[in-house]
């Protein structure tokens, strides 16, 4: 401004002719009205040139005074000019206000967009991986059961579920023992979230006593154990339409609902869970009744036709392994278009999305939707942050980067 001020005063000028000419350009835009530097532009025939200082005070009372909207990036911008000021880097300035202002950060709109690139879990044989997780709470029904325990295989998609009373370690150690140990052997790897009944002293020993690797989901929420969060919807999506209204009656179908599941074939693969883990189609009681083409050579070629099967086992989980791999990586090309990455460093100020105690929901109206701000103690894994607060009081759990945003002090 003053060396533009300087020559449209007194014609004042760089020795340099290269300076001196683009100078001349740039004042073609400007004039003086009573010793004001004034731009001309195309919002407004004139606007007013200000200095950082001055700047600063219209941004503020444009944003947040009593006309003030809060408005944001382009619209704060726009407002500006509109109200006839102007100055370099206009639109750069704006945003970084809008990004330090407390009131935009603590209030701002929930994302949307996931913050870290999807991880598809592959296993190579099946009952080598299995995922953990508990649906529930569910309707009190007889006996006091109120959840379910779930175990999905990675390969074949197999489930065994369990009903219990309650969610303990106790409860899940002997699910582990006689529903996956007992009758599949020792897996390789269980995969299961954060919750009280799998991180535990209890299961950590049972788990090494049978040297079996125990991975954790590394956040709250579990993202990483999606395998396990899609059985339960499956599981859940089939009790709703056999209960039919009779809700406490989920213990009685829950065995139909598994045999349901593991022996309908996949759209994916076009097998079930069960001819993938024994190796032929599984015989359904309709097949008994109206006498199913296999059902009727079932006396003759029953033996010979199961052999030909377990021949070709091995060909159709391979097969199975490749279109399920390629259905992966569609999903996973998919999902990363969406993906907003965000990656935190021990030390940043980061804002936490508000929970209500003991729910997911939405916080209440005229709430903020993020708290803090919290410290980035230390980075758990990818996308996935340990937090404390400026007084050093360390927060339970490791939180997701989609639970997290940046803090501008």
């Amino acid at each position: 401004m003053d060396e533009i001020l300087n020559y449209l005063k007194s014609g004042t000028q760089p020795d340099n002719k290269r300076e001196a000419q683009k100078l001349k350009l740039a004042c073609a835009k400007y004039t003086l009205i009573d010793g004001e530097l004034y731009r001309r532009s195309y919002a407004r025939p004139l606007t007013k040139c200000l200095r950082p200082d001055e700047a600063l005070k219209v941004m503020e009372a444009i944003h947040r005074g009593e006309c003030g909207t809060h408005a944001r990036g382009r619209s704060l911008v726009m407002r500006i000019l509109r109200q006839g000021f102007f100055w370099p880097n206009i639109h750069k300035d704006a945003q970084v206000f809008v990004e330090k202002c407390p009131q935009c950060q603590y209030y701002a709109d929930m994302q949307r967009q996931p913050a870290g690139y999807l991880k598809p879990i592959n296993s190579s044989w099946p009952f080598a991986i299995w995922g953990l997780d508990f649906l529930g709470p569910m309707p009190t029904a007889m006996k006091g059961y109120k959840w379910i325990l779930v175990a999905v295989d990675y390969f074949t998609k197999w489930i065994e579920a369990k009903p219990l009373t309650q969610p303990t370690a106790q409860n899940v150690e002997n699910f582990l023992w006689a529903n996956i140990v007992c009758r599949y052997g020792i897996p390789m790897i269980i995969i299961t979230d954060n919750g009280t009944p799998f991180a535990n002293q209890r299961i950590h020993d049972f788990c090494g006593e049978h040297q079996i690797n125990l991975k954790y989901a590394s956040v709250w929420h579990p993202h990483t154990n999606g395998q396990a969060e899609a059985a339960n919807k499956n599981i859940l999506n089939i009790l709703k339409k056999r209960l039919d209204g009779a809700r406490a009656r989920w213990p009685e179908e829950l065995p139909g609902a598994l045999w349901a599941y593991n022996t309908a074939p996949s759209e994916v693969t076009q097998e079930s869970p069960f001819s993938l883990s024994f190796g032929m189609d599984v015989v359904i009681p309709v097949e008994l009744e109206h006498l199913s083409p296999r059902i009727e050579t079932w006396v003759d070629e029953n033996d010979d036709s199961q052999r030909v099967d377990l021949d070709l086992l091995e060909q159709r989980r391979e097969l199975a392994t490749i279109k399920r791999l390629e259905h992966k990586r569609r999903i996973e090309r998919y999902y990363n278009r969406r993906v907003n990455p965000k990656v935190f460093d021990k030390g940043d100020l980061v804002l936490k999305r508000r929970l209500l105690a003991g729910s997911n929901l939405g916080v209440p109206k005229l709430e903020p939707n993020w708290e803090g701000p919290y410290i980035v103690r230390e980075v758990a894994g990818p996308n996935a942050y340990y937090l404390m607060t400026a007084e050093g009081i360390q927060i339970p759990r490791s939180w997701s980067g989609d639970d997290l945003k940046k803090f501008f002090a």
